[in-house]
């Protein structure tokens, strides 16, 4: 049987990387995280339009009105008769946004489904005071949709009344709530003004304050519409979609590292291959996979821009900045990985070691809006030459600066980073060579230290 040829000492590197890639991305629950879930996002966001553009739930029933004028029902009717317009329903989503996640989509889809609601609501009015307990007892039988109570006083344009009475059965949904309040509320403001005596359109108009038209003019002259969250996301996004790929291919690196060495794995690799030719295959190899991450997320994102024509908010030299600061954190991030996963031969042990560097890799999300809200200011400044959180702070301060960052902060900010990331990987490549081999109790940092230092 011939022999294999013996392999150079790239050509072992380059083999184990492979070996590295392929068992990590050539998987199916790879490709489906990180390659076609953004090709699936993607698709949701073009159909959410469609998705969202169905019927609301019906309004069907009798509300009862306790209001001694008699003139809050036939206002109250027409109004919950005339649903909003998207641009009103837009306007009141602006001013009292939901707080959560899953009411915000409702309210989504609540606007994207006006004019499509049925409703068939009976308004009966009482003018006795004492019809509440009435209203109460046909509430528990189910007999009504809704009762409320009007004062006297919250009709008075004198008086300083705010609120009235409002009587829902428990099985009531919150969109149905909501209007009812809308239609109420309304039809009180609207009795309010008439008794004043004042212009109700006058008023509307004085009250309501014009808002800018705001175009954003890009240093080649081009003209674009201002998106103000947009201008607060992009920057955002540039550090999550970092912190994403270098940290799952990071993790990646760790436990497989934990897994080969208590397995004994290891030492079989070790006998085709030296220390520092597995540590560099181990890396480059992961290098690819956080590559691939980066390529999908950060082209979801890009088409995503694309779509609502917001491309202008990344200039291409962002990007490149992107590129360089990615290699950056995944050489910080993966060297510090590696050479903790040498030292210990359990996942629980390795996070002992891993905590208080990862505080330092906090940093970046905890300065997140004070930094976009000032990338030039001391705080920023200084937190972009602290590593490892170097790339995560420069990559914020770029992507959000409106006046440029000094040339001379950016080109040392990636000196200093690059020199720091190599340090790392020197330390972690002392490190690996000791504790690849090394059973038994972990480590501890100060004999970390030794293996790094001490020939």
């Amino acid at each position: 049987m011939p022999e294999r040829p013996q392999q150079s000492y790239f050509g072992k590197i380059f083999l184990i990387a492979w070996r590295e890639f392929r068992h990590t991305a050539l998987t199916k629950g790879f490709i489906f995280g990180a390659v076609a879930m953004p090709i699936l996002m993607f698709g949701v966001i073009g159909l959410m339009p469609a998705l969202l553009s169905k019927e609301v739930p019906a309004l069907v029933g009798t509300i009862v009105v306790v209001d001694p004028s008699g003139t809050i029902v036939p206002r109250a009717k027409a109004i919950l008769e005339k649903p909003p317009t998207a641009m009103e329903a837009m306007e009141e989503f602006a001013r009292n946004p939901p707080a959560d996640t899953g009411s915000q989509i409702n309210a989504a889809s609540e606007m994207a489904g006006i004019g499509s609601q049925k409703i068939e609501v009976t308004w009966r009015g009482e003018k006795a005071p004492g019809a509440v307990d009435g209203i109460k007892s046909e509430l528990k039988d189910g007999r009504i949709l809704a009762g409320a109570s009007i004062g006297a006083e919250l009709l008075d344009p004198s008086k300083d009344a705010k609120a009235f009475e409002l009587y829902i059965p428990s099985s009531l949904s919150p969109k149905h709530v909501k209007q009812i309040t809308r239609a109420l509320r309304q039809a009180v403001a609207d009795e309010r003004v008439a008794r004043s005596g004042v212009d109700k359109e006058l008023l509307s108009r004085l009250n309501n304050p014009p808002d800018p038209t705001t175009t954003r003019v890009s240093p080649k002259g081009t003209e674009a519409q201002e998106n103000t969250e947009l201008r607060f996301i992009v920057p955002g996004a540039f550090m999550f979609l970092l912190w994403i790929c270098v940290f799952t291919s990071a993790n990646y690196l760790l436990t497989t590292t934990i897994e080969e060495k208590s397995n004994k794995v290891m030492e079989v690799l070790l006998a085709a291959a030296s220390p520092m030719q597995l540590l560099a295959g181990k890396i480059l190899g992961y290098s690819m996979v956080s590559a691939v991450m980066l390529v999908m997320y950060g082209g979801l994102g890009l088409a995503g821009l694309s779509a609502v024509a917001m491309m202008d908010l990344v200039p291409p030299m962002h990007l490149v900045y992107l590129v360089i600061f990615f290699i950056m954190a995944y050489f910080m991030v993966s060297s510090m990985m590696a050479a903790v996963g040498s030292a210990v031969s359990d996942l629980r042990e390795a996070q002992s070691l891993v905590g208080p560097v990862m505080m330092l890799l906090i940093v970046p999300l905890m300065l997140w809006m004070p930094i976009i809200q000032n990338p030039n200011g001391p705080l920023a400044t200084i937190a972009g030459f602290v590593p490892p959180a170097i790339p995560f702070v420069m990559i914020l301060r770029l992507t959000a600066a409106t006046e440029p960052i000094p040339l001379w902060q950016t080109a040392l900010s990636i000196v200093w980073g690059f020199a720091c990331a190599f340090g790392m990987l020197w330390l972690a490549a002392r490190i690996f060579r000791v504790g690849v081999l090394m059973q038994g109790k972990p480590p501890t940092p100060r004999e970390l230290i030794k293996w790094a230092f001490v020939k």
